[in-house]
């Protein structure tokens, strides 16, 4: 990608970001006061209303290339509830590498007085770039593998050049939808939260056209005619939380233990069993809490037959796809390493350089340093089939209020040749 063009890119989402900050909802005017005005609130959720956060869903990532769309978030403060009483958002995005995201999201907190928050979730996705390695976590995407399969096919020349860009790519449909319960059995300082969730998701190969996967693709070969079924997952286990503040912590831990299954007596069309237990950390280095150490250990892994995209999912109250891409493995493709044991090591060094205000919004920037570590094995009985990884990287971070966040990640790798992984997304990574 062309420096310039990152940096301009960079530069429209950031005043765009400005432009749209999340700001609280106006009181109504009030009577003469006395000289002494009162303390503004320390925290957005210190006062009742309103906030909004909403910006042109413009972003970048390797993996799935420049996307356009909308972002918008909308929070209720109560007075009281931190970070927020509930929060809704919304999102409608399009990639030029014809990635489609279309999500709904709830977050509901101390629902009916109760020590009880609900997520829920409703998504379309699609795409045609998904990444494909192979189940053998040691060998790397290997343009050498495409082409030694077009020699041997005599193919013509634009037929050759289509086999060696798709080899290593799936195309697929996949909605799925999330339901999460989280209830504190301890409040804070030292918050400990049982945790119940389902997710489900349909695997439909192809895309609007075609329902196969990419001809003479790996996946292909190895998945003829696809993995076409509906994945149904249970997940309960428990959370001990005492961070300082939950989208933007500076003290403080925050760890988990969960397992997971999918299983025909609900609805899947696989069984397999999943564990997780993760641990994050937040140390701060000086008494203002602007230089911070944070980081994130995982251990996670199925057992069972699976489908290839369950594979690749981290478990745990946050469901994201390792290793590689812009939440684990910044460096690394997109699921660009499979295997069904994983262990993970993620410090950052985070370093809040400058705080300021514009209109109504409180605005911190943040610059980090980071290193991915993963150890993957392709499954228990075959642990000698593993890979080492290690990506690095730089970062920066635009808090709005504490809660909209945006960042922006710079990962190298090995396994890459170093070439340069670059996400631009919505929210801190934990």
């Amino acid at each position: 990608m062309d420096p310039q063009r990152t940096s301009a890119f960079i530069a429209l989402i950031c005043l765009g970001a400005f432009a749209a900050a999340p700001v609280l909802a106006e009181e109504p005017d009030a009577p003469a006061a006395p000289p002494a005005e009162p303390t503004p609130p320390a925290n957005p959720w210190d006062r009742e209303g309103f906030g909004w956060g909403g910006v042109p869903a413009l972003a970048y990532n390797s993996d799935d290339g420049f996307g356009g769309g909308l972002l918008a978030s909308v929070y209720r403060y109560d007075g009281g509830t931190a970070p927020y009483k509930w929060s809704s958002t919304v999102l409608l995005y399009v990639t030029t590498k014809q990635v489609h995201t279309h999500r709904v999201d709830f977050d509901f907190i101390e629902v009916a007085d109760l020590p009880l928050r609900l997520t829920t979730r409703a998504e379309f996705s699609s795409t045609r770039s998904a990444n494909y390695c192979g189940l053998d976590p040691s060998r790397p995407c290997a343009l050498a593998d495409a082409q030694a399969l077009a020699d041997q096919l005599e193919l013509s020349r634009q037929a050759e050049e289509d086999l060696i860009s798709r080899y290593h790519k799936v195309r697929l449909i996949q909605p799925n939808g999330l339901i999460s319960a989280r209830y504190a059995i301890d409040p804070m300082p030292h918050r400990v939260e049982l945790m119940l969730a389902w997710w489900g998701s349909a695997f439909i190969p192809g895309d609007f056209d075609v329902r196969v996967p990419f001809p003479n693709s790996l996946y292909a070969l190895d998945n003829p005619g696809g993995e076409e079924g509906f994945s149904s997952v249970l997940q309960t286990g428990v959370m001990v939380d005492n961070r300082d503040n939950e989208p933007a912590p500076r003290t403080g831990y925050w760890v988990e233990g969960t397992v997971r299954g999918a299983s025909k007596l609900w609805g899947s069309d696989w069984d397999w069993f999943g564990y997780n237990t993760t641990l994050r950390g937040y140390l701060p280095f000086n008494k203002s809490k602007r230089l911070v150490g944070a980081g994130r250990l995982v251990a996670d892994g199925i057992l069972g037959e699976s489908a290839f995209l369950d594979e690749t999912r981290i478990g745990g109250s946050q469901i994201y796809e390792t290793f590689g891409g812009q939440r684990s493995g910044r460096g690394v493709r997109l699921r660009g390493v499979a295997g069904k044991v994983r262990f993970i090591a993620q410090p950052e060094l985070r370093w809040t350089f400058s705080s300021f205000k514009v209109s109504k919004a409180n605005i911190d920037l943040t610059a980090i340093a980071f290193s991915d570590v993963g150890w993957l094995a392709q499954d228990w009985s075959n642990l000698d089939n593993n890979a080492l990884l290690l990506t690095e990287g730089l970062g920066m971070r635009w808090a709005f209020n504490k809660n909209f966040i945006i960042r922006t990640d710079v990962g190298f790798a090995a396994r890459e040749e170093f070439a340069p992984g670059i996400y631009i997304d919505v929210g801190n990574l934990w």
